[in-house]
């Protein structure tokens, strides 16, 4: 039970580090400190694993190997809730029917989100992420999938059919 510590840990320093690099230094591109604090604390993990529970027989083995994969898949369940939820879409809508009164109404509200130009306000600021990322091309009016963005909506499909869901991911 004890071993059980270390990932929530280093599951707290993962936490701990990402919130004072986005409150502290505001990187324009988080992602690659997160990336670099869950490598960082997997090998600080699997050291101080292996200093404590010496890995002499298989059992010290998978318990090393369970013990990362824990710590890991908390890692990338904080990296997801921090995108999904305090960046996503949801999260925005939201904040904005809690922050602003007036946008309570349904017809508002969508006319909040038409905006003044080319594209609305969802995809002011999607459009050039995705192609600052790669993920897309966009020649004028025209946007095109680079191959990792065709890489992913290969994946994104045949998870939608491997696990039976549709478009945004309910379940049918």
């Amino acid at each position: 039970m004890t071993r059980l510590l270390l990932p929530l840990a280093g599951t707290l320093v993962f936490f701990a580090l990402s919130l004072a690099t986005v409150r502290g230094f505001q990187p324009r591109d988080p992602k690659r400190f997160f990336l670099a604090y869950a490598l960082l604390l997997l090998i600080g993990d699997a050291l101080l694993y292996r200093a404590l529970w010496p890995v002499q027989r298989l059992e010290d083995a998978l318990g090393l190997a369970c013990d990362l994969c824990l710590q890991l898949l908390a890692c990338l369940t904080l990296w997801n809730a921090f995108y999904s939820v305090l960046w996503g879409f949801s999260g925005s809508l939201i904040y904005d029917l809690f922050n602003e009164p007036s946008l309570r109404h349904r017809g508002r509200l969508i006319r909040s989100y038409e905006g003044d130009g080319d594209v609305d306000r969802i995809l002011a600021r999607r459009l050039p992420q995705l192609v600052h990322g790669g993920w897309i091309s966009q020649t004028g009016q025209t946007l095109r999938l680079r191959p990792k963005g065709l890489l992913l909506a290969r994946l994104t499909r045949a998870s939608f059919k491997l696990f039976s869901l549709g478009m945004g991911g309910g379940v049918k």
